[in-house]
């Protein structure tokens, strides 16, 4: 993507692309620019939602208002993506993976600003799908609990500090409250479309974890269901 941002003076870097945006590395901070048909809406709700992480301490990176609606200056991670580190050779990813889970989903919920699944879900989707996936989402929702949830983690969403201290968790524009089974699907769902021969260690990695939530294969699998109408409904926007 080309930028006509006026804040950069030449010495910016691109050190990730995105289907809505790219990200620059300038002057010690890391740039987000937004494609200019992006709706600012939504760049206002992700600022809101990075605000609200950062408040549960899951993510400390910082999102700032700049002089251009479409770039929002962040916190620069001094590291790289998990992905990177996999294609380099590193064999425990899927340990970082089920952990970043256990991360999220054992957050406090008290004051958390983020909304819930329930009132999201249905956006955008027809009504036949709609009818499919909001009863799916109350019952799980009635029978497993609420938690936070990422709804978009994979191997590019978790970044490895150079320093060595934790690794960090970003994008967190599609988190919600919902039980953490949908977090799961919604992981499944990104992996059975771009790395599907990865998917059996996927699963052996959060296996575990699922059996003490109680998550039935059933269940499961509905919940993959959900989540597999709100991708295909992303994929259009």
């Amino acid at each position: 993507m080309k930028t006509d941002s006026g804040i950069f003076d030449g010495t910016q870097t691109v050190i990730g692309h995105g289907a809505q945006a790219d990200v620059y590395r300038y002057h010690g901070y890391a740039y987000k620019v937004y494609r200019p048909d992006y709706n600012p809406e939504w760049i206002k709700f992700e600022k809101a939602q990075q605000s609200a992480v950062n408040e549960t301490g899951l993510c400390n990176v910082r999102y700032y208002d700049t002089d251009d609606l479409y770039t929002v200056k962040m916190d620069l991670i001094n590291g790289e993506t998990l992905e990177k580190k996999i294609l380099a050779g590193f064999e425990g990813g899927f340990d970082i993976l089920a952990e970043m889970f256990r991360k999220v989903h054992s957050a406090k919920l008290d004051g958390v600003k983020i909304p819930g699944l329930i009132d999201t879900a249905g956006f955008g989707v027809s009504e036949e799908n709609r009818q499919k996936i909001i009863p799916v989402i109350e019952r799980l929702s009635a029978k497993y609990g609420e938690c936070i949830c990422h709804l978009d983690m994979h191997f590019l969403n978790i970044m490895l500090p150079f320093d060595g201290t934790e690794p960090v968790i970003i994008d967190w524009i599609n988190a919600r409250i919902a039980p953490a089974v949908f977090d799961y699907a919604r992981t499944y769902v990104i992996l059975r479309e771009c790395a599907p021969e990865v998917l059996g260690m996927y699963e052996d990695a959060v296996a575990s974890d699922m059996r003490s939530l109680g998550i039935t294969d059933e269940d499961f699998a509905d919940a993959v269901m959900v989540s597999q109408v709100i991708r295909d409904r992303e994929k259009k926007d």
